[in-house]
């Protein structure tokens, strides 16, 4: 099997928040379709309140679920108890489903973001020009350190019709993590 990566897929806010434990805070059309291209054929490691805001498998991508509670199954979705489960689940996917590609990646929210950036080579971001409170349920993505991560802007696009404006940045780890 070829060197696997892991990539972090986010869209946060300016202050990082990037959920409010309901669904998506923000609706981006080209952000969407960009996510699509991002993590087609891969293995998606997600927390199940991520898992319940999409409501269903993404085509063409397994989806990893992350949950405390061993009772749970839904259709379409692999559970795991931990992010060493997951991480494990998503190399047998890769390894036994043609056409997968070599790249783990890391779907969210805030502690499943938490406890799997340090598997991280890379962060794909899209930060919204925005500052959502979230409400009591808030999920935030970690401050990236740029001791840690060398962080560039990629696109700025402005704000049209009901879409605000946003900026995609990718962020590489300095310091290489080892492949999975």
């Amino acid at each position: 099997m070829a060197m696997v990566s892991m990539t972090a897929v986010v869209a946060m806010g300016e202050n990082r928040v990037i959920g409010d434990g309901k669904g998506l805070i923000w609706h981006i059309p080209n952000d969407l379709k960009r996510v699509k291209k991002l993590t087609m054929a891969c293995p998606l490691i997600m927390g199940r309140k991520t898992w319940d805001s999409i409501g269903r498998p993404l085509p063409g991508r397994a989806s990893i679920v992350m949950t405390r509670d061993q009772s749970w199954t839904a259709e379409g979705a692999i559970a795991a108890e931990s992010i060493e489960a997951a991480i494990a689940a998503a190399l047998n996917w890769i390894q036994n489903t043609a056409n997968a590609r070599s790249e783990i990646i890391l779907f969210g929210g805030g502690e499943i973001y938490q406890q799997g950036l340090k598997y991280c080579q890379r962060v794909e971001l899209t930060v919204v020009a925005q500052s959502p409170d979230g409400g009591a349920e808030a999920a935030y993505f970690p401050e990236l350190s740029t001791a840690d991560w060398d962080i560039e802007i990629e696109a700025k696009i402005k704000a049209t019709g009901g879409v605000p404006a946003y900026r995609y940045e990718r962020a590489l780890k300095r310091s290489a993590t080892p492949h999975l």
